[in-house]
């Protein structure tokens, strides 16, 4: 019972102790103060954040001012203000010397006021980031986008945790630097490197940014075509992101990827140009490929349609059709059918393909890559505005992925009174025929641009070609097709040709020296690594409208530094396609953490030796 009442006593001193400490904290008006800023700060972030933000990219990228002002300036002063109280101050106004004086041992005491301390900084981060918690909840009442929300709320929890670390280790070194020095003196050296850190990633934005205009030469004199670096870090990051889920729709994306990947660059530049294919008396077999990877995704359904032209009034000159057992082109026998009994020519016409795309509203919702690419159609067609404008934009290339069966469409003409035009439907496959794509092409510039089409033959004929194909899943398909072989015609070409030892492979590799110094022994890019390593960053995609330009710096911060790499050469002057990281980011926390460990063994043996008077 005697022993129960002594532990009992002892615990409450104990708690005396901890509260004692806090009690001198609660008086203290510069750490209200902090308070009140840092509520402030994420106030304003939040608000700003959830009412200004164009997009998801430019939200994660500005949520870092906060984090950036935060964590460098208010929570190391809160934590240097704490220390200097609670420990500080005792030894030079006596307290701790009071306090030794009791039947507490200096570990003890020692304990208990980081008990106190992490007491204090468990309270101001919870208090702050449970506030914008509150705030990111109202700011989504009228931002009412759920993922907006989402990433606010991702970004405070790695704040909190990043926030706990650097507190860990702040506190241990400014501890460690209280037990010998002068408070005064300590304050000075935390607002130096505060100052430091509001430098924060400027050496990695400046010297990447100067790295940025270098452009690279390959050996390969047929490749005269120069390749700026941020190119070739696009390429290579584009494919180590996509192994990570860090790239959009990735159902679709990986399924394209795998598919070209295989093929070979000579294939792959030809689709890239428009090459596959040129007509109808080209080989079919590329392109018959490509839509037979479309088909099995689901994406295309069979289309046959016939339109009859009443009188046929113009066509191509290269089209042939049998008039008197010769073959002549259409305006010919127009004008001969004219001349010998004076009546019109009508002319059918019938289209036929087995890989029509389906429309927006055919695609399956349920199936991910079809949603996928509705999801997409919804962001292409807010950015153009209209279907038209980006059909218009995307005419030429988009036709690279019409095929027509050359057996099953076919044309025909028909008159009266002219016994040498007999009507028999002529196929696509016995040559001398026209190409649907030209029609559709001819007819959509002659409705939408005023130019003159060889296949003007009435409003009728015009609208029932744009009405047949009306598709415009298939040109943002053909968008995203041309977008991913840039990048896989990129990373084959990175992966087989050796770059040029000259002036500007020279100058980059300097530039990259340079940084790399500075990021090992820099613990303030450390520090800014450590927390921008952590963040889920946003998957990327291609800017639309845009010929494969994806933006893979559009979540950073210029006053942050990012994980980043150096473009290094193999023995055979080749790009290595998988490159390390400048940092290893799991050996520096490592290391910090043995640094505030030993910061902490290392204050409490000056502690228990310290000659206080």
């Amino acid at each position: 019972m005697a022993n129960r009442v002594l532990r009992s006593g002892k615990s409450n001193s104990w708690w005396s102790l901890i509260f004692f400490s806090i009690f001198k904290i609660r008086r203290s008006m510069a750490v209200w103060i902090l308070f009140i800023l840092s509520v402030v700060l994420f106030g304003a972030v939040a608000i700003t954040l959830f009412s200004s933000s164009k997009n998801v990219y430019e939200f994660f990228k500005n949520f870092q001012y906060g984090v950036f002002i935060f964590n460098n300036i208010l929570l190391l002063l809160f934590i240097l203000l704490v220390i200097i109280k609670i420990f500080g101050r005792e030894f030079e106004d006596g307290t701790y010397l009071l306090l030794i004086s009791k039947p507490y041992s200096r570990f003890v005491l020692f304990l208990l006021k980081i008990i106190a301390l992490w007491i204090l900084i468990l309270l101001f981060l919870g208090t702050i980031i449970l506030f914008a918690f509150g705030i990111g909840y109202l700011g989504n009442i009228f931002n009412k986008d759920p993922q907006y929300l989402q990433v606010y709320q991702n970004l405070l929890l790695k704040l909190f945790l990043y926030s706990m670390a650097l507190s860990f280790f702040a506190s241990s070194g400014i501890l460690f630097a209280v037990t010998f020095l002068n408070s005064q003196v300590v304050l000075l050296i935390v607002v130096i490197f505060c100052s430091l850190f509001l430098v924060g990633g400027m050496p990695y934005s400046l010297i990447m940014s100067l790295a940025k205009t270098v452009e690279l030469t390959f050996a390969n004199d047929s490749i005269t075509q120069n390749y700026p670096v941020p190119i070739i870090k696009s390429t290579i990051n584009f494919k180590k992101n996509l192994k990570k889920d860090l790239i959009k729709y990735p159902h679709l994306t990986n399924a394209i990827w795998n598919f070209y990947d295989e093929w070979s660059y000579s294939d792959l530049n030809l689709v890239f140009k428009n090459d596959d294919y040129k007509d109808i008396t080209s080989d079919p077999a590329l392109r018959v490929r490509r839509l037979d990877f479309y088909k099995n995704l689901g994406l295309t359904v069979p289309k046959t349609e016939e339109f009859e032209i009443k009188k046929l009034k113009t066509w191509d000159s290269s089209t042939r059709y049998l008039y008197d057992n010769k073959l002549e082109d259409l305006k010919t026998i127009i004008n001969n059918v004219g001349a010998a009994s004076g009546n019109d020519v009508s002319m059918k016409v019938n289209f036929a393909t087995d890989y029509f795309f389906k429309s927006e509203q055919e695609l399956d919702q349920n199936d991910p890559v079809q949603k996928e690419l509705a999801d997409y159609m919804a962001v292409v067609s807010k950015a153009a505005g209209s279907w038209t404008n980006y059909i218009t934009m995307n005419l030429f290339s988009g036709t690279s992925l019409f095929y027509f069966n050359p057996t099953a469409s076919y044309y025909s003409l028909s008159t009266t009174n002219d016994s040498k035009l007999v009507t028999v439907n002529r196929t696509l496959l016995e040559g001398n025929s026209f190409n649907q794509t030209d029609v559709f092409r001819q007819e959509w510039d002659n409705e939408y641009k005023g130019t003159l089409s060889d296949y003007n033959n009435g409003s009728d004929f015009r609208d029932w070609v744009l009405d047949y194909f009306d598709s415009p899943t298939l040109f943002v398909l053909r968008e995203i097709e041309i977008d991913i072989l840039k990048k896989i015609m990129d990373y084959k070409l990175l992966e087989e040709q050796p770059i040029k030892i000259n002036n500007e492979w020279i100058k980059y590799d300097n530039l990259m020296n340079t940084y790399g110094l500075i990021s090992k022994f820099n613990i303030i890019e450390h520090w800014n690594q450590i927390w921008t390593a952590s963040l889920n960053f946003t998957p990327y995609w291609f800017e639309p409208l845009q010929r494969s330009n994806i933006d893979f710096e559009v979540q950073n911060n210029y006053l942050m530094s990012y994980q980043d790499f150096r473009l290094a050469l193999g023995v055979d002057k080749k790009i290595d396609v998988d490159p390390a990281p400048f940092l290893n980011i799991s050996l520096i926390q490592y290391i910090y953490l043995g640094l505030s460990c030993l910061f902490l063994i290392f204050a409490y043996l000056i502690l228990r030796h310290k000659n206080i008077t």
